[in-house]
């Protein structure tokens, strides 16, 4: 039948009482969750009805309640089908268009959604749950400006609503605009501290301005709360407790996440970071090893593999790996910031996103040996675990011509300087070199600041660079000595 501009005004008396009633069945079994129910229901409904001219009003109504059902079970393919019937038999009302929107939406079909919703707004353009779903598909067209333009304008009929307050920080955070970010996530957050996604929301803002301990402590409270706790928010406080160097922590809440989450690489690929900054290399493969086995497709589980291979010595496999992990983006950065991701760069303390991709770049060029990385977490004296590294060359991959640690890599040098003694104690004997074992007892940099950190490093470089030996005894204002055989010692 062509479609004619018909809405629900059409029905007749019997027709809306007929849905009225249909509709007092079908809403307590919505409300209770019982959705396949209700569409069974429906489908009984839609059975009596016929295929004449007069039945299509009220038919399509159906369809498009059965629609809503699907869209909550997550079947946008169903949704959007029914949709597209009841458009077919002239229903023409913002209920069909809003469901064709969001199941376009569902279906990354983001042009397609952008329209349905335009009709749907050309109907009630004050309709909140519209300007929601539009807004959204505007974010995902990057017309961050326009979806701005919707949010503010529902918010204006419902100020104190946490999810318009999220979206529009959310957009604020693409457009760069923090301190605008920080007030409409501090006030969704304020509205219901319980909700973890609030929560969540605001700790990755919180990092990404380098306010790693306030970030923790709002995802400490969305996890430790909430006993369905979200994925993300306990693999990003694990992240966060790395940063902080509370070690067993971050490792609890990766363990944690794993055995909650048997199914998803992710959380193993966290596991397998926290075990090589501790320097357990065995744990760290395995964990590697159940990340590349669930998900093959994933780089992250191939560059976690590749740095305990090589931290092992096994060489030939790391090589393997991280080529492997070098024809794809890295993905757990995203999935731990998700809005935020874009804004990580140079924060101090924070998760650095352009990490990976910088090395995966040099390793393009042939600039990069993955020895290099590995090496930061320790090795003997050939500066790579038996690859024969000039120590010179490594140095040059860490600093700029400045002379600062490049910024991408200052998390990890904090780290593994930090948990230096703790990752070599962990490494085979015959990859300690000339390393005295006892001497890692008394090793202690747990308490350095990671500006004392850099300082450390910097006069290392400054040292190997001007051709002095930064592990001889004594410094540059001791007065001389007398020529000896042993002066040339370190």
């Amino acid at each position: 039948m062509e479609q004619t501009n018909q809405n629900d005004d059409v029905f007749s008396d019997e027709q809306r009482q007929m849905y009225r009633r249909l509709d007092a069945e079908v809403q307590p079994l919505v409300e209770g969750g019982a959705l396949r129910q209700a569409i069974r229901r429906l489908n009984a409904a839609l059975e009596t009805m016929g295929d004449h001219d007069q039945s299509a009003p009220l038919k399509g109504r159906v369809l498009v309640r059965r629609g809503e059902c699907y869209l909550d079970l997550d079947e946008g393919r169903q949704a959007l089908a029914d949709a597209e019937e009841a458009l077919r038999l002239g229903v023409d009302s913002p209920a069909v268009w809003s469901l064709a929107g969001w199941a376009s939406y569902h279906l990354d079909k983001i042009s397609t959604a952008k329209e349905h919703f335009d009709r749907a707004l050309g109907h009630d353009p004050d309709d909140v749950t519209l300007l929601t779903g539009r807004a959204l598909v505007l974010m995902e067209l990057d017309e961050f400006d326009a979806a701005q333009a919707d949010i503010t304008r529902g918010l204006k009929e419902h100020r104190d609503d946490p999810d318009l307050l999220q979206i529009r920080g959310e957009i604020h955070m693409h457009k760069g605009d923090l301190d605008a970010a920080t007030r409409d996530l501090e006030e969704a957050y304020e509205l219901q501290p319980q909700d973890p996604e609030y929560a969540l929301t605001l700790a990755r803002l919180r990092l990404a301005k380098g306010e790693v301990q306030p970030a923790l402590q709002v995802v400490s409270a969305a996890v430790d709360e909430d006993e369905e706790f979200i994925l993300e928010a306990i693999l990003l406080r694990s992240h966060l407790h790395l940063l902080s160097g509370n070690n067993k922590e971050a490792r609890a809440d990766a363990i944690r996440a794993s055995n909650l989450f048997p199914d998803e690489a992710f959380a193993f690929v966290q596991l397998a970071h926290v075990q090589l900054t501790e320097g357990n290399l065995r744990l760290a493969e395995k964990a590697a090893e159940r990340a590349v086995l669930l998900d093959p497709s994933l780089s992250d589980g191939y560059l976690v593999r590749a740095a305990a291979h090589q931290m092992s010595g096994h060489t030939d496999e790391a090589r393997e790996d991280f080529e492997r992990a070098s024809q794809a983006p890295a993905e757990l950065p995203m999935f731990l910031l998700g809005p935020a991701h874009d804004l990580v760069e140079g924060a101090p303390g924070g998760f650095d996103p352009e990490l990976l991709e910088m090395l995966r770049e040099e390793a393009a060029d042939g600039g990069f040996d993955p020895s290099a990385f590995a090496s930061a977490f320790g090795g003997g004296e050939d500066g790579g675990f038996g690859m024969g590294m000039n120590p010179m060359d490594m140095l040059g991959q860490i600093f700029d011509d400045s002379g600062n640690i490049r910024g991408p890599l200052k998390p990890i040098f904090e780290m593994a300087f930090k948990n230096a003694p703790k990752i070599m104690e962990n490494l085979p004997p015959e990859l300690l070199g000339d390393i005295d074992p006892e001497d890692l007892e008394q090793m202690d940099f747990s308490n350095l600041s990671g500006e004392e950190i850099e300082e450390r490093m910097k006069e290392f470089y400054r040292m190997m660079q001007s051709g002095q030996d930064p592990f001889a005894s004594g410094g540059d204002d001791d007065p001389p000595d007398e020529p000896g055989p042993d002066d040339s010692d370190g």
